[in-house]
């Protein structure tokens, strides 16, 4: 029997918004960006640098703002943001940052 892993969400993430070049590409059905908001709230930042990776570990702690990237395909990323009071949580495109 394979074992399964539960990731449980590390914060609140508040409200949920999505910038309007990834909610069309939502309705076109060409993005999924749910399990991507569901890594980011588990705490895994996705292709974020190093650094940036202990920024959120530390910011998870101490307060702060939370920002994940995740590579989809070639030219698309991901962007994931929850505000530093965890009242809203932004997902956009990196080009659009």
């Amino acid at each position: 029997m394979p074992a399964f892993v539960t990731l449980q969400p590390r914060f609140p993430f508040g409200g949920l918004t999505f910038s309007s070049r990834v909610d069309a590409l939502i309705r076109q059905d060409l993005l999924d960006p749910l399990p991507y908001v569901r890594r980011h709230i588990c705490g895994d930042w996705g292709d974020v640098r190093a650094e940036h990776r202990r920024y959120n570990d530390a910011a998870l702690e101490l307060g702060g703002y939370l920002l994940s990237s995740y590579t989809i395909c070639d030219g698309l990323d991901l962007c994931i943001f929850t505000e530093a009071d965890r009242g809203l949580t932004a997902v956009f495109l990196l080009d659009e940052y």
